[in-house]
């Protein structure tokens, strides 16, 4: 029952609010008396600041705490705090009911507020801490921040009293009220309960009511003064649900007098009694408690005209990408290895990928098994699911229904996996996550890789074997007349080691000599040999066969039509197969390459050279072709100066082709693509190893220098569902096999300066495919 005070009906009838009404009921004093009052006394009963304005603990550990409250570690205690608007009389209620009047907490009759963050002083005979807090509505820049420090005092309490000093409750006590609620069950609890705090309920609260000219609320037989409280609280959409009581304590004070606390001691007393619920607890615990949400929901806040809650209190700050929608979880859940989450749902962009594969008859069957799209099935080994991969395309499997899906099941007729075998979600896309999604676009790159690393561990291993059987199976049908294999070290017209430059040997049909490719590209009969086709021939033989066609080139003489009938015999059919594994293997492996690479990647066409060092692609003959076509033009291009301006330039030109005869080709060089930006490299400048995450790649792969050198950062571009299948087939991700080729690679830098374009060279598949006979 409120207590209620009996008025004439001309005080009824003044207004809410009189100007010049003196409130009696707190006896203010100035700061110089309050520090007066402690010095006379020669104790320390004077509350501390527990936080200050900025959030900031005043206090370092637990030891320290139970000092400054004169307690002991082991004595159990209840935490009381005090909230309400600034000038309601917190700091004088908390003084008259628990400390008998004495000024433990600061009053003040200044228009400034007394208490700026949270203060703390100890009532031993009742085994209770209290708090004053900071009132609301007081004039402030953080509000915000103050609002944060508020909600972290009162998850803590065990009790929590709403000082309230009106004519009428006012929409800022339901506003707070409610908001605590809303924090305690979405961010505090969790939190608690992580250090061990197993209550999931938050603290008492009691709201005392003070009015002068009024009636408080009055319970009576049908609804009681709590109950009407808690349809306020349902009519402004607030809820209530986290506190464990909610009590209304009212009263009604003559303006002349002083107000009465007895009710609220009354009650106050009650609650304390009451372990029922929540129980004393240690004083380290509390500070523990305080300690934890003061580092878990710390940082800046954005200060705005209006209560952003919940988001910029306590919400992680992290947005989809997709849809820009934020993360629904508390601050910190990462740390607590919780992904990002929010239920509302996502808009799907092509560049994200945010497509979520589940296995139709399964999602029927009321079960949600996560599928993807993958270049083999987990029973293949690496060959065999390439060879599925490269007739019947992707596949999708499900651990429970098997193989579902193929992208080339059929000749014709094959339906999309989304409208047959799947059913597709569109997830959120949070910055630094879904790793997982995209990393299934590279999965055919995966089973490619580990087909390329046993290529290339078996090629590494027989390389050197398979070119000597290679030399000795060619001598033995070669010509007598033909110079053996191994004795060939040097080319027999430019000098050029076949071993430091990576060039094939060609043998001249006239001759017999070892030559480059450079050195014998003119074709012609040699009748007086048995080859009455054009056939590959040095410079000198053609010279000397074309002023006399059967002439015998060359020192040894030919023993029989049968010396050569071997070596025809054996170029025809290597002619044949070469013809049609062009057609049947090169040509199907060209279109794989190009539909398989990601769109990031620069094409082929666009990146003659590498990106970083200028360095022509191509093989070591094609850019020996390449350096011979641009030294012959060259040439003219002097030659028409020396004629049409006299012979002073003809001594440059012959030095230019001294020079160009000097520089030496250090073997392939072939193309690589970075995984990162997407650039044409060369092997000498894409070493390094690392993974992509941001494009999809997991493990290590390849990377140039200039992206080995720049952080990882999240990027938007697009990613391509097939990876990168051309490197595996051209071997391109293969390492370098020799230490010789990393020994001149900067020779080779120097002799392609001129970046010209091996395309020009005039050589052809017919010319390449009898080169590789020999």
């Amino acid at each position: 029952m409120a207590f209620l005070v009996s008025i004439t009906e001309d005080e009824a009838r003044r207004p809410d609010v009189i100007n010049d009404a003196e409130f009696k009921s707190i006896p203010f004093i100035t700061t110089n008396d309050f520090d007066s009052i402690d010095n006379a006394n020669g104790t320390s009963s004077r509350a501390f600041l527990f936080l200050d304005a900025d959030e900031n603990l005043q206090i370092a550990t637990p030891e320290l705490f139970c000092k400054k409250l004169k307690c002991q570690e082991h004595d159990k205690i209840k935490v009381i705090s005090i909230f309400g608007n600034t000038g309601d009389g917190k700091s004088h209620t908390m003084n008259q009911v628990f400390f008998d009047g004495d000024p433990v907490f600061r009053t003040s009759t200044e228009q400034s507020s007394c208490t700026i963050g949270v203060y703390a002083a100890m009532q031993r005979e009742q085994g209770v801490l209290c708090l004053d807090t900071e009132g609301l509505l007081g004039t402030t820049a953080k509000s915000n921040k103050r609002m944060r420090m508020l909600l972290k005092i009162l998850a803590i309490s065990d009790i929590v009293v709403y000082r309230t000093r009106s004519e009428r409750l006012h929409s800022d006590m339901y506003e707070f009220l409610g908001t605590a609620s809303k924090a305690f069950c979405l961010h505090f609890t969790q939190a608690l309960q992580a250090m061990g705090n197993g209550s999931t309920l938050g603290p008492a609260v009691i709201i005392f009511h003070e009015t002068h000219y009024t009636k408080p609320l009055e319970s009576s037989v049908e609804e009681s003064a709590e109950d009407k409280l808690r349809n306020s609280f349902a009519r402004l959409n607030y809820e209530t649900n986290a506190f464990s009581s909610l009590r209304y304590v009212g009263i009604q004070t003559d303006a002349k007098k002083a107000t009465n606390f007895q009710k609220i001691t009354d009650a106050l007393r009650l609650e304390i009694e009451n372990t029922a619920v929540r129980s004393p607890r240690q004083p380290a615990v509390v500070f523990k408690a305080m300690k934890l949400l003061n580092q878990k929901f710390a940082g800046e806040i954005i200060e705005k005209a209006i209560n952003p809650f919940p988001e910029q209190y306590f919400t992680c700050g992290a947005h989809c990408e997709s849809c820009s929608r934020r993360c629904q979880r508390s601050m910190g859940h990462v740390s607590d290895g919780e992904p990002h989450f929010n239920t509302q749902p996502c808009n799907y962009q092509h560049q994200f990928e945010n497509k979520l594969y589940l296995c139709k008859a399964c999602y029927n069957n009321g079960k949600e098994i996560v599928v993807s799209i993958r270049a083999q099935s987990q029973t293949d080994t690496a060959w065999s699911g390439l060879a599925k991969y490269v007739w019947k395309g992707d596949v999708i499997e499900c651990p429970y229904c098997g193989e579902i899906y193929r992208a080339r099941q059929y000749w014709y007729g094959n339906k999309s996996p989304e409208s047959s075998v799947v059913h597709v979600q569109v997830v959120h896309v949070w910055k630094g996550g879904n790793s997982g999604l995209r990393g299934n676009a590279h999965s055919a790159q995966m089973v490619l890789d580990s087909v390329n690393s046993l290529s290339e561990a078996f090629t590494n291993i027989s390389g050197p074997w398979a070119k000597a059987i290679s030399d000795l199976l060619a001598d033995k049908v070669a010509p007598s007349y033909w110079r053996p294999n191994q004795e060939i070290i040097l080319c027999h017209a430019c000098k050029r080691n076949f071993e430091k430059t990576g060039m094939p040997k060609h043998h001249c049909r006239g001759c017999g000599e070892g030559f480059c490719h450079t050195c014998s590209q003119h074709k012609l009969p040699v009748p007086a040999r048995g080859w009455l086709q054009p056939v590959r021939v040095c410079n000198d033989c053609h010279q000397q066969l074309q002023r006399k066609s059967d002439a015998t080139p060359g020192s040894k003489p030919t023993n029989d039509e049968g010396d050569i009938l071997v070596r025809k015999y054996g170029e025809t059919i290597y002619n044949t197969i070469s013809s049609v594994a062009a057609v049947a293997i090169d040509y199907p492996k060209e279109m794989i390459k190009d539909s398989a690479r990601p769109s990031y990647w620069v094409p082929d066409a666009e990146s003659p050279s590498c990106f970083i060092c200028k360095s022509v692609f191509g093989s070591a003959e094609e850019l020996e072709l390449g350096q011979h076509a641009s030294k012959q033009s060259t040439t003219k291009a002097n030659g028409r100066d020396s004629r049409s301006g006299g012979g002073a330039s003809g001594g440059g030109a012959s030095g230019g082709g001294a020079s160009g005869n000097g520089s030496s080709i250090a073997g392939d060089c072939r193309r690589h693509h970075c995984r990162r930006c997407g650039q044409a490299v060369c092997s000498d400048c894409s070493k390094r190893r690392m993974p992509v995450p941001d494009r999809g790649w997991l493990t290590d792969v390849r990377v140039c220098d200039s992206c080995a050198c720049v952080p990882h950062a999240s990027s938007n571009c697009s990613r391509s569902i097939s990876s990168a299948i051309s490197d595996a087939i051209n071997g391109a991700d293969a390492e370098d096999t020799t230490d010789l080729q990393s020994a001149t690679s900067e020779r080779r830098r120097s002799s392609q300066s001129s970046n010209c374009d091996y395309r020009n060279g005039n050589c052809n598949a017919s010319d390449d495919a009898k080169a590789k006979t020999e």
